[in-house]
C-alpha cells in the first residue's frame, strides 16, 4: 500500500507488530485463540484442563487490555487486527486505510481512475463555497480529501493486478520509457506516496536497474563531452533508466560500495580505484561511483584522472567504448598503462580512437569484440617514443590494442 512501517518495536508497550510513526499509529495482529477474540469459532478454549487454559487466556487479554492503555497515554492510536479477518486482502486493505487516512475518506478499488476523477472534480467544485469562509483552517481541511483523492488517481493508472505497490508503479513506469528523462513530479504521481524517491533507490539498490539522476550526469558532463543528444539537459531531480535489464550483481556491488566508502584510510580516488578493480569488466554505473565518493561533486574528475594521469584502462561512450550507455564506467583490465603512456587528455584520447574507427591499426580487432573472457582493449600508441621527444599529439599517436601495443613494445 505503499506506507513506511516498522516491525516489532521493543521500546512501545507490548511491543506492536506494526508501527507508523509518521501517523502515530500502531497495529496489532492477534491470534483468535491466545489473544480471546469474542464471538469467534476459533477462540472456543479446551474442554480439558479448564483452569490453566482460563488462566491462561484470561491472562493474555488482560495483559492486552494493559499494553493498549499505556501505549494510549503515550499518545497512540491502536488498531487490532483479528486472525479470522486478514484472509480478505480487500477488506484488511480497506481497514487499513480507515484506520490510517481516516473513515471519510474512501479507499480506491482496482481500475477505476474515472470514478476517483468524478469525486475530485466533485469535491473542487464545492471548495468554491468554502474559499468564501475566513477560517483558514477550514479551508485546509477541506482540500485533506482532495489531496488523497489525486494522489490515490494518479496510482490508479496502472491496475492494482499489474503493480500493487509504490515501488512496482515505479518499476513499471521506467519500464515502460527506458532511456527517456523523467521528472520527480511525475514519478511522485505514479507512485502515489510521498517518499517515492526512497523506492526509485531501492529499484536501483536492491533490484540492480541502472537508474541515474540528473545531478550525476550533469557531474559527468562537467568533466566530459557528452553528446548533447544524449538526454539533453537534466535537472537535479531528472531520473533516467539506462536500460530495461536489470543487474543481478547490483545489490552486492552497493554492498561492497559501502564498505569501501567508509574507509577512512583512502583517498576519495583510492576508493573509486578499488571499487573499479574489484569489478574489472564489469559495467558500473556513475551513481555507483558518486556513492562510492561519499556523494562528493568532484568524483567524476577523479575518475577521469585514474584514465589520464594514471593509466587506468577506465573507459566510457566517449572514451573508448561507444556502445556503453551513457553513465557508465568500465575497466576494461586489471593493469595501468605505461608511464609514456599515461598523460594523455581526453580530448586527445577521443580524437585518436575515433580516425581509427576504434580498431586496432595491427591486428584490426574492434571494440565491439570485447568480452570478459578476453579483455582486449584499445590503447595509444606514439609514433616517435615518448622517450625520444615524441609529443601527446593526435598525428602522432595511433590506436592499438593492448595485445599489439605489447609486442610493438617488445620490438
Amino acid at each position: 500500500m505503499g506506507y513506511r512501517f516498522r516491525l516489532h518495536v521493543k521500546k512501545l508497550p507490548g511491543k506492536p507488530d506494526i508501527v507508523l510513526p509518521r501517523f502515530k499509529k500502531v497495529i496489532f495482529v492477534h491470534g483468535c485463540f491466545w489473544h480471546g477474540h469474542e464471538g469467534c469459532k476459533r477462540s472456543k478454549r479446551p474442554a480439558t484442563n479448564v483452569a490453566f487454559w482460563h488462566e491462561k487466556l484470561e491472562g493474555n487479554i488482560r495483559r492486552d487490555a494493559i499494553k493498549i492503555s499505556q501505549l494510549q497515554d503515550l499518545g497512540w492510536n491502536v488498531l487490532i487486527l483479528w486472525e479470522c479477518e486478514i484472509n480478505d486482502p480487500e477488506k484488511t486493505g480497506n481497514m487499513i486505510y480507515d484506520f490510517l487516512e481516516g473513515p471519510g475518506v474512501r479507499r480506491p478499488q482496482e481500475n477505476e481512475p474515472e470514478l476517483l476523477r468524478r469525486k475530485l472534480v466533485t469535491l473542487l467544485s464545492n471548495f468554491e463555497s468554502e474559499l468564501k469562509q475566513e477560517d483558514l483552517r477550514r479551508k485546509v481541511l477541506a482540500l485533506v480529501p482532495a489531496h488523497h483523492l489525486l494522489r490515490d488517481l494518479g496510482s490508479s493508472l496502472i491496475p492494482r493486478d499489474v503493480a500493487s505497490a509504490a515501488r512496482d508503479r515505479l518499476e513499471q513506469y521506467f519500464l515502460k520509457y527506458p532511456r527517456t528523462v523523467l521528472t520527480g513530479d511525475e514519478l511522485m504521481v505514479i507512485a502515489g506516496i510521498g517518499e517515492w524517491a526512497r523506492r526509485v533507490r531501492e529499484l536501483r539498490v536492491e533490484s540492480g536497474y541502472a537508474i541515474m539522476t540528473g545531478i550525476t550526469i550533469k557531474e559527468m558532463k562537467s568533466v566530459e563531452e557528452l553528446p548533447e543528444s544524449e538526454f539533453g539537459k537534466l535537472k537535479p531531480d531528472d531520473y533516467v533508466l539506462l536500460s530495461s535489464e536489470y543487474d543481478r550483481d547490483a545489490a552486492f556491488r552497493w554492498k561492497l560500495a559501502n564498505r569501501i566508502r567508509k574507509n577512512k584510510d583512502l583517498s576519495m580516488r583510492d576508493k573509486i580505484l578499488e571499487f573499479l578493480r574489484a569489478n574489472v569488466g564489469k559495467q558500473i554505473t556513475g551513481e555507483e561511483l558518486r556513492y562510492v565518493a561519499g556523494n562528493k561533486t568532484e568524483w567524476a574528475r577523479r575518475v577521469r584522472e585514474l584514465r589520464t594521469e594514471l593509466g587506468w584502462p577506465v573507459v566510457t561512450k566517449t572514451t573508448g567504448m561507444p556502445d556503453l550507455s551513457v553513465g557508465v564506467y568500465l575497466l576494461v583490465e586489471d593493469k595501468q598503462a605505461e608511464p609514456h603512456d599515461r598523460v594523455i587528455s581526453d580530448n586527445i584520447r577521443r580524437a585518436v580512437l575515433m580516425r581509427s574507427g576504434y580498431t586496432c591499426a595491427d591486428c584490426g580487432w574492434h571494440q565491439e569484440l570485447w568480452n570478459p573472457s578476453d579483455p582486449r582493449h584499445l590503447e595509444l600508441h606514439h609514433r616517435e617514443m615518448h622517450m625520444d621527444g615524441g609529443a601527446n599529439t593526435e598525428e602522432n599517436l595511433l590506436a592499438v590494442c593492448n595485445v599489439c601495443h605489447d609486442v610493438r613494445h617488445r620490438t
